[in-house]
């Protein structure tokens, strides 16, 4: 820690951790400090005519000019919000009307040339449209089949955008709006593909599923429905094994849709950043199998390769130590760490936003709960809510809109190397790339 008196009654304090720096905003709020202004990732503070400004980002040399100094260190990023016209969505309503089924988003116009009895719908989570572009080769198999691009699912996780992909639902219609939430009959975070404790990784003994249910997309369809995806039960997964399956499938002699998942590059994104050497190996890994899987399908078949978001290298700030904000809530946060949901304690609000909007304002967004669903962040205007909503998004959404994220669940757990869910076009872009046979 170091502390220089910039003026008789100005002191810039900076930590040596975010952590440090929450402790003591936390100290000083409870002597009778107010804030009085915001600059990028620092607040300052006020008493009785003294001022301090608490900061855990390193300045060379501060001086009277030190605001200026940190605004210089902000980045803004361009955002992209989810278009209930031009997401995912569009794209499932295009297939369910090449059979000649209701839709109710508008079908994507780009997608089909032609009538198909069979479509795939191919998803590489995390292959964002800029992964696309920076991390395949320009004469790529999946690139060079670039048709155009679209919104991935607000928010931009896997959770969320696959289960509006499988179910043609937007989140919040089938209730599925983030990577983890709040289970009001068992009083616990749980993630909802597991059912495990999202803050200390046990067994809850339930399904999520059981509580926020939905259907494949054609369910309801006349035709054959198949979706394929990795064994989850084992700890590594084979593309070869899903892709083998798929191809299997699509020899049979039926009119058939299928919606294909494999988890990578999200994964090795995660652990060592999205434009790392080993995300670029795994990209080139991945595209060598998907020619040699495309080659083998069926005439009269038209592969959908797509992703369900994209990724941005993230860095983490410490908000399970944040007490001046988790001292307000009802409960701990939810969701997803760059689409986080508060439920604060009655009368509580109005400080809540203040302290929020200080500490964060220049990397989130903070909605209250109905603005952000009224603006369309997780789902069109006339989309039914899904009753589960309500406990899923509490009062308040934070939309993460810089290269931050924040850690609510604790110290030892994973640090992200990369990251999604937030509304960067990073994150939200989608590429649409189509291979007729």
């Amino acid at each position: 820690m170091k502390e220089i008196k910039i003026k008789d009654n100005y002191t810039y304090i900076e930590y040596d951790s975010d952590a440090l720096m929450f402790y003591y905003l936390d100290k000083y709020l409870k002597a009778g400090y107010i804030i009085t202004d915001s600059i990028f990732l620092c607040v300052e503070l006020s008493k009785n005519n003294n001022f301090i400004l608490l900061s855990y980002t390193s300045i060379l040399n501060p001086d009277e000019h030190i605001k200026d100094k940190i605004r210089e260190l902000e980045k803004s990023y361009e955002l992209s919000y989810p278009n209930y016209n031009d997401t995912l969505l569009n794209v499932i309503s295009a297939i369910r009307a090449n059979y000649g089924y209701s839709h109710k988003y508008s079908p994507n116009p780009n997608v089909f040339d032609r009538k198909y009895g069979k479509v795939i719908i191919l998803i590489l989570d995390g292959m964002g449209e800029v992964i696309l572009n920076r991390n395949f080769k320009e004469d790529s198999f999946i690139r060079s089949h670039y048709a155009f691009s679209v919104s991935s699912i607000y928010p931009s996780t896997t959770a969320a955008a696959t289960t509006s992909i499988k179910s043609g639902l937007s989140p919040i219609e089938s209730g599925w709006t983030g990577w983890e939430n709040y289970i009001r009959e068992i009083n616990r975070n749980v993630i909802l593909f597991t059912g495990v404790n999202y803050f200390n990784d046990e067994p809850t003994g339930i399904l999520p599923f059981k509580y926020i249910p939905y259907n494949m997309f054609y369910k309801d369809m006349d035709i054959k429905g198949y979706c394929i995806e990795p064994d989850f039960s084992k700890p590594k997964h084979d593309i070869n094994d899903v892709l083998k399956e798929s191809i299997r499938i699509n020899k049979l002699n039926e009119k058939q849709v299928q919606y294909v998942y494999y988890t990578e590059p999200d994964s090795i994104m995660h652990e060592f950043g999205a434009d790392s050497q080993s995300a670029i190996d795994i990209c080139s890994e991945l595209d060598k199998k998907v020619e040699e899987y495309a080659s083998k399908l069926s005439s009269d078949t038209l592969l959908i390769i797509s992703a369900d978001h994209g990724h941005l290298n993230v860095k983490e700030i410490a908000f399970y130590a944040c007490k001046p904000i988790l001292d307000l809530l009802n409960r701990r946060p939810s969701n997803d760490s760059r689409c986080i949901t508060f439920s604060v304690k009655k009368n509580k609000h109005k400080e809540f936003e203040k302290i929020f909007n200080a500490l964060f304002s220049s990397v989130y967004k903070l909605y209250k709960a109905s603005d952000a669903i009224s603006l369309g962040f997780f789902g069109a205007s006339d989309d039914i809510i899904n009753p589960r909503c309500d406990d899923f998004l509490g009062d308040y959404v934070a939309v993460a809109i810089s290269n931050y994220y924040l850690n609510y669940k604790g110290e030892d757990s994973f640090s992200f190397k990369s990251h999604h869910a937030g509304i960067t076009a990073d994150e939200m872009r989608v590429p649409i790339c189509l291979v007729r046979r």
